[in-house]
């Protein structure tokens, strides 16, 4: 139980928490972005990647969350925005099902966890809300939504 807690925290989550911010980057790349930086931690940075506008930080307290911006002088496009959005979530769920047919075939406690994680990282971020300011991928959708299709029903 204690290991398996401990893959969890060091292993498991740092992992897809670094595919998830990945799959903001791509989109963002994808769409010409001046700037795409990815931070994956919290506290000093111990490490760093850099190639043309792609910044990549390594921080200290590496399992303690992630996150990234894609930046661009003119403004993203709804549907750019959207996709950027939806990257993480989507890249999750697809780990997941990759993960899902290995479980199948091999089995593990780590698989299984992974498997789990990825999808409970893909359908939370799905998930509309905004605490203190941090909007959710879902949250981001539905604003998007929300400005090009419901406020012209009204």
């Amino acid at each position: 139980m204690i290991v398996t807690l401990l893959v969890l925290i060091f292993l498991v989550a740092p992992l897809s928490l670094f595919i998830h911010e990945l799959g903001h980057l791509f989109p963002g790349l994808y769409f010409r972005a001046d700037q795409s930086v990815l931070h994956l931690g919290r506290g000093k940075v111990i490490g760093q990647w850099r190639k043309g506008g792609i910044h990549v930080y390594f921080h200290l307290f590496f399992f303690q969350g992630a996150y990234s911006v894609n930046e661009r002088k003119r403004p993203f496009k709804d549907f750019e925005e959207a996709w950027i959005s939806i990257g993480g979530p989507l890249f999750n769920a697809i780990t997941a099902f990759v993960l899902f047919l290995w479980f199948k075939e091999q089995g593990g406690n780590v698989l299984r966890i992974s498997f789990l994680f990825n999808m409970y990282l893909a359908l939370m971020n799905l998930v509309p809300f905004s605490i203190k300011g941090k909007d959710s991928d879902g949250y981001r959708l539905w604003s998007i939504v929300k400005r090009r299709f419901l406020n012209r029903l009204e």
